[in-house]
């Protein structure tokens, strides 16, 4: 049991440690001046880039405090912001990037008349009615193109499987073989970390412990539940680095996949 422990403790320092290094690189690369002519859906790939190394470390800085059921919340969103970047850079056209913008507005006012449903006066107190109303003309002037659309309305891939299933087709087809990298993430890591964002029977079984007669409430996480969460939001960043590197000249391509192949040499945990 002891020599269990250890070796799920190293496993975990490892994760921790290549976390770390991931980072520094993926800052590395994306800092600095890059030539070359982008466009609206390049910015948001790079702004989704960029909410994919904050989740990453803010991720780490709750496995370290032992949240690990919290950092399960952060990696799904890691997951999405994955597979969105990867979708505006090599999907997405303009009349995408441009809906994915405006879509914005949309929610925004809609979330807006149910708090007005709800508590007029308390909406009054937080929001002018200058500021309603400009909410409601930006609303007006995009809502011809969500109304009646299910799902994500700013594409027409409106899940983020099919988002995950359409890049794994295009890889595919690049490479002559058979990938399904995204929708593995999307089917693995996404939707097993939403049992800890929507707070289901799954994530809360954890928390208790019977002793004799007794339950108790508490948490004690593990350091192979650590070190599983740590590699999960490891294998997202790697995932996205290599098609944003890309997108700025690839000139990293080579160290990104040497890197890669040693950490998967070097893993020894999975996400279950």
């Amino acid at each position: 049991m002891e020599a269990q422990n250890e070796a799920e403790r190293r496993e975990f320092q490892y994760q921790v440690e290549e976390a770390h290094r991931l980072r520094e690189y993926g800052y590395s690369i994306v800092e600095g001046k890059h030539q070359g002519h982008f466009e609206r859906k390049d910015y948001i790939a790079f702004g989704l880039f960029s909410r994919c190394l904050q989740t990453h470390e803010a991720t780490e800085l709750l496995v370290r405090q032992s949240l690990i059921d919290d950092a399960w919340v952060l990696i799904r969103s890691l997951v999405e912001h994955t597979v969105n970047a990867i979708y505006m850079l090599r999907i997405a056209d303009a009349t995408v990037a441009n809906d994915f913008n405006d879509y914005q507005y949309y929610l925004a006012y809609k979330v807006l008349l149910d708090l007005k449903a709800t508590d007029e006066p308390m909406l009054r107190r937080l929001v002018s009615q200058e500021k309603e109303e400009k909410g409601r003309v930006q609303y007006e002037r995009v809502r011809a193109r969500f109304d009646d659309k299910r799902g994500d309305k700013w594409s027409v891939d409106d899940a983020l499987y099919k988002r995950a299933s359409k890049l794994d087709e295009a890889t595919s087809i690049e490479l002559g073989e058979r990938r399904r990298d995204l929708l593995w993430l999307v089917n693995s890591l996404w939707r097993y970390a939403s049992s800890y964002t929507h707070g289901t029977a799954l994530a809360l079984s954890d928390q208790f412990e019977e002793k004799a007669e007794e339950v108790w409430i508490k948490r004690k996480p593990t350091f192979a539940e650590a070190a599983k969460a740590m590699q999960s939001a490891n294998s997202a960043l790697y995932f996205v680095l290599l098609p944003i590197d890309l997108r700025l000249g690839g000139r990293n391509s080579a160290e990104l996949n040497r890197r890669f192949g040693a950490w998967v040499a070097g893993k020894t945990t999975s996400p279950e």
